[in-house]
């Protein structure tokens, strides 16, 4: 009897994963990547996945709430536990798959005065800044399509440093590498990537001039060593508008520009953004 009650047991959590109203975009993410969740715009589900190392937001997007939820790229391979909640009690419980980035190694050689940018201190100030930045997201998708580069010149989209890649400095592993990296002249034009609000323009020790810009739906995007900023916080911007020159500001060792998107404070490979329309059918 105790065995037949247990299997039932057993049965009726099983239908807890076939709820009809939630929709889970992908069960297998590589780490550095994301995945969305939707469900209808009334209900109140709570979200948890623990290796995003956000607090995961949902937002109404038309007739759907949607939360994008991302995979850090430090987490290990394995398989993890999605829960989704509706009053405190377990409605979806699944497991999602996490597989292997493929990220290369990153070499550098810095001198100690450049090392120093990377201080514990302006480490920990550069965070404060930038999650501070990120905490308040509009509700409301404010890009268009699929996400552009910030460089335009074909010749200025060559990537010298991917996402992901562990970074060594001074043969001393570092982390990994939060974005993507284009080497290119002090000067060059650079232009949001997708429309939005931006929420942070100033220089700081480690990032040097830096621009954070939100696109709704904790989606942002950041741009760092610049040269010049010719927007401030509070600005809106369109898709493709110039919002500064690129430079060799902070911790660097020669011109580039730092590119990253992340969801919350959580980082993920822009690429997902440039290939498709995030939370639309590509």
């Amino acid at each position: 009897m105790k065995k037949l009650i247990l299997f039932f047991l057993i049965i009726i959590n099983t239908f807890i994963f076939a709820k009809e109203d939630i929709n889970i975009s992908t069960r297998i993410v590589k780490q550095g990547g994301m995945f969305v969740v939707e469900f209808p715009k009334d209900k109140d589900y709570n979200i948890s996945f623990k290796n995003s190392k956000i607090k995961i937001k949902s937002f109404i997007d038309g007739e759907k709430k949607k939360a994008l939820i991302p995979v850090h790229y430090s987490t290990p391979v394995g398989t993890y536990t999605l829960k989704i909640y509706e009053n405190k009690k377990v409605v979806v419980r699944k497991l999602v798959k996490i597989i292997d980035g493929n990220f290369k190694k990153s070499y550098i050689t810095v001198d100690n005065s450049t090392a120093k940018k990377r201080s514990v201190q302006n480490m920990a100030n550069m965070i404060s800044k930038t999650s501070e930045a990120r905490n308040n997201p509009s509700p409301k998708k404010l890009w268009e399509g699929r996400f552009i580069y910030p460089v335009t010149s074909a010749k200025d989209k060559k990537i010298s440093s991917p996402f992901g890649a562990m970074r060594f400095v001074n043969n001393k592993v570092s982390g990994y590498h939060s974005g993507i990296d284009f080497p290119v002249a002090i000067g060059t034009p650079l232009v949001a990537s997708n429309s939005g609000r931006v929420v942070l323009a100033k220089r700081l020790v480690t990032t040097g001039n830096t621009i954070i810009i939100d696109h709704g739906m904790n989606v942002f995007s950041a741009y760092a060593h610049m040269s010049q900023l010719n927007v401030k916080e509070g600005d809106m911007v369109k898709k493709g508008q110039n919002i500064g020159k690129s430079g060799n500001t902070g911790f660097t060792t020669g011109p580039h520009l730092h590119f990253t998107i992340s969801i919350g404070t959580t980082f993920v490979n822009p690429s997902l953004f440039f290939n498709h329309k995030v939370l639309e059918k590509n």
